[in-house]
């Protein structure tokens, strides 16, 4: 593609250097059409001055000096009328100038596709070699990477003889990507990581249950807390939990109960068993358990309250019997009316608080 653009230009830079000559050899031919004009009426004009000075020597001197002036004026402005004209009687021919283009050795249809194909077989190659360069980087990568964990954050959930086959294990990978995997398809770079990862994943897995392990324990028991705070409530007939049903209470009670039971029961059995060991109980679990405590006492313990409605005619009834007494006026029994409310708000927002 190159070499025919560069064909295409050439031909181009010809074809205007062809046309830039027929110009000019027009045009020079022009100019000279026009000097041979202008010569031949010169010599006519100089032929009719030498007939008129042999008139003006038959004349006497007198009369010569007398229209000598305007003779050789009027001679003068002739040559220039004549010269005019002769310039603009120039006759200009216009003529079309035919172009042809062709191109010189066109590519043919089929050699132009096929050379499409290889294009694009060369493009899905270089993408093949950039996702075999990546697999091969990524099992590098985790040589180095898990090597430096071992020493740090790993060493104390892997046991000594576990720790020093895996760095043999790591060792002996790295040497064989700068010898016999130097150049290797990718599959066989994919099939090594997932290798160095069945060695892997259990250690990380045990490090990482051991750093969320606690928040999630400590959660899970705040909650129970928290429910056990409103059954004791309950049990001293607290008036924000008067409206709920006790057989409900009871489930909760029991349902509390159990979950205090094997929050105990997984903490002292995790307590019991060393870091290199498998968690007896994941944090996947704890936090389940804890969604499903939520699902189950929230319902319960937070029900709201039903509102009680008093009988209009009954209510203005009790109103006009009582009426205002001791000298208290109806704006304070109003303004008491509205503080017992309000301490009624707030003590179901303290329900909500706990």
């Amino acid at each position: 593609f190159k070499l025919l653009h560069l064909r295409t230009m050439v031909f181009s830079f010809t074809l205007s250097m062809y046309h830039f000559v027929i110009a000019f050899l027009f045009e020079l031919r022009k100019r000279k059409c026009l000097y041979l004009l202008v010569k031949i009426d010169k010599m006519q004009v100089d032929q009719e001055e030498g007939g008129q000075q042999k008139c003006h020597a038959e004349h006497t001197p007198e009369e010569e000096i007398d229209h000598t002036g305007a003779k050789t004026k009027s001679a003068v402005s002739d040559k220039q009328d004549r010269l005019n004209q002769t310039l603009k009687k120039g006759k200009v021919k216009s003529i079309d100038l035919p172009i042809q283009s062709s191109l010189c050795r066109q590519l043919g249809q089929d050699l132009l596709n096929s050379y499409i194909e290889n294009e694009g077989k060369m493009i899905m190659q270089d993408k093949l070699e950039k996702e075999r360069n990546d697999a091969k980087n990524a099992v590098e990568e985790y040589v180095y990477d898990f090597r430096d964990r071992l020493g740090t954050v790993y060493e104390k959930f892997i046991t000594p003889e576990d720790m020093n086959k895996l760095s043999v294990i790591l060792e002996d990978t790295e040497n064989w990507l700068y010898e016999d995997g130097e150049d290797q398809p990718k599959q066989v770079y994919v099939d090594k990581l997932q290798e160095l990862k069945k060695y892997g994943q259990p250690i990380q897995m045990k490090y990482m249950e051991h750093e969320e392990r606690p928040k999630a324990l400590n959660d899970l028991g705040k909650k129970i807390q928290l429910v056990m705070k409103v059954i004791e409530a309950y049990r001293n007939k607290d008036e924000r939990y008067d409206h709920l049903d006790p057989a409900e209470m009871e489930k909760v009670e029991k349902y509390i109960s159990d979950a205090m039971s094997w929050l105990n029961s997984k903490m002292n059995a995790q307590n019991k068993l060393s870091l290199t060991q498998d968690p007896v109980v994941k944090v996947s679990e704890i936090v389940a358990k804890s969604k499903e405590l939520d699902n189950f006492c929230n319902p319960i313990i937070y029900k709201p309250k039903p509102k009680v409605e008093v009988p209009e005619d009954k209510a203005k009834a009790n109103s006009e019997h009582n009426g205002p007494m001791d000298g208290q006026s109806g704006n304070e029994t109003k303004s008491d009316s509205t503080k017992d409310s309000s301490q009624h708000t707030k003590s179901s927002g303290e329900m909500e608080v706990d």
